[in-house]
């Protein structure tokens, strides 16, 4: 028996999210986890031998699709390469055991938590695949950068206005002695207020000078082709991304912002690159809004101190400083969170626009979400499904009412028909009886001048005699 767990974790998804209060009544059990080389497997019970009802796990490789067998199935995981996992059973089960794949996947830490049932507390990553239309698609070229230089962005346009925003890495670590950076990045990121999982590009995290240093040390044009085929992928309605200066001179930074900049134009290019996968499966796309870390025109200041109501009254500045410390690895740097010096996590420049100028300080202004989108779109659905179902039903009753006139005009015209057969009926009844009257008018007065006749004849001849 197959048990398919994904769907039913989307669905209480947007629960768990909007509703955090909702995931504090879990008890989380101690797990006793046994590895099995031989078997490939790793079993998962709980210490004091209480049913399971849900699995977080963390690997510490890239993940490919695995099974999970249950004391009711087997449930297929590992769908999206989630490094950070959560996995929601569809029943209570007293053993749990982690069918690995031919490629070897190791757990992170021996990382594996369980809980009574889904009701988890706000620290499990339950992560929503990457999206397939982005109202904001941020693009830092490694982890960390998205929190210093835009983490204002996910809590206040995510969180708070209900925007979907998908994280674009330029840089992965699993190739370097760094592979811990890819879990902080989660982490951060999940502090931050994203919901859906990131894409990271394979290009190796190797420090550069000044932009021909970084264009030396990388395929310039695969960092160009690579950001067009995500914009073609994510639609995004803005993108952001780097100071074209690389903030405090990074040149790969740099490499990251030029590269954008050309793929915004290539994306919404019909003629570039039509044999690419992304423009087979998208097509072309041309970005509303692109905004770069400290541009100088068109420049807006975005306001991280108001509190937030999502991210439970913190501001997003405060709310983005502690993304930040999630990498850890990281803060034996100088670098910070702050929206007041010279690398302003909330200050950009419209780079960018096919829909007007801003006239305020929201990177939203003249764009309508994907989501108000699709719910106008519902609205407009359900409305001319309305309409068309009122003009079935308008048109059904009209073909009632001809039903019904035509049966009142049949019924009519076989009235008068009748009325008319019993009128042609009495007139040749009256006709008969006129006819039978005037016979025997005639008879009677036939007889009268017979009689008479016989009487006169009767009479003369007495008088002969």
């Amino acid at each position: 028996m197959t048990r398919a767990v994904l769907p039913g974790v989307f669905a209480f998804l947007p629960l768990l999210l909007l509703f955090p209060g909702l995931r504090a009544s879990a008890e989380e059990l101690s797990p006793v986890i046994v590895s099995d080389s031989s078997e490939n497997t790793i079993t998962v019970t709980a210490k004091d031998g209480s049913g399971i009802g849900a699995l977080y796990i963390k690997w510490d490789d890239p993940v490919v699709p695995y099974q999970i067998k249950t004391d009711q199935g087997i449930i297929e995981c590992g769908q999206y390469g989630f490094l950070h996992e959560f996995i929601l059973l569809p029943e209570s089960s007293q053993t749990v055991t982690v069918l690995l794949p031919q490629q070897k996947m190791r757990l992170y830490k021996n990382e594996v938590r369980i809980f009574t049932d889904e009701s988890v507390p706000d620290d499990v990553q339950i992560w929503a695949p990457p999206c397939e239309r982005a109202d904001i698609m941020l693009i830092p070229s490694h982890a960390d950068d998205e929190i210093l230089y835009m983490g204002g962005i996910a809590p206040t346009y995510g969180a708070e206005l209900g925007a979907r925003v998908q994280v674009v890495y330029m840089t992965e670590f699993r190739s370097t002695n760094q592979s811990v950076r890819e879990h902080e990045k989660l982490d951060g990121l999940w502090a931050d207020g994203v919901r859906f999982y990131p894409v990271c590009g394979n290009f190796r995290d190797v420090y550069c000078n000044d932009l021909a240093d970084a264009k030396k040390k990388y395929d310039y044009q695969a960092a160009v082709d690579y950001l067009t085929d995500v914009i073609r992928r994510f639609k995004p309605q803005v993108v952001v991304t780097h100071d074209f200066n690389g903030e405090y001179g990074h040149g790969f930074h740099m490499l990251t912002a030029s590269a954008a900049a050309q793929a915004l134009e290539n994306a919404a290019d019909s003629s570039y690159r039509t044999d690419s996968e992304s423009f087979l499966d998208y097509g072309a796309w041309d970005t509303p809004k692109a905004y770069f870390h400290l541009y100088g025109e068109n420049t807006i200041r975005l306001d991280l101190r108001t509190p937030l109501e999502s991210m439970g009254g913190q501001t997003a500045l405060e709310v983005a400083k502690e993304a930040y410390k999630k990498h850890v690895s990281q803060q034996r740097w100088s670098f910070y969170v702050s929206d007041d010096y010279k690398h302003s996590c909330a200050e950009f420049g419209l780079y960018r626009t096919n829909v007007g100028y801003d006239t305020g300080n929201d990177m939203l202004e003249n764009i309508v979400i994907y989501s108000e989108q699709e719910r106008l779109e519902r609205e407009e659905q359900e409305r001319l499904a309305k309409e068309e179902q009122e003009r079935l039903a308008r048109e059904e009753r009209e073909r009632l009412e001809r039903e019904e006139q035509e049966r009142l005009a049949r019924e009519e015209q076989e009235r008068l028909a009748r009325e008319e057969q019993a009128r042609l009926e009495a007139e040749a009844l009256r006709l008969e009886q006129e006819t039978a009257r005037r016979r025997l008018f005639i008879i009677i007065a036939a007889a009268a001048v017979i009689s008479a006749g016989l009487g006169t004849w009767l009479i003369l001849k007495m008088r002969r005699k």
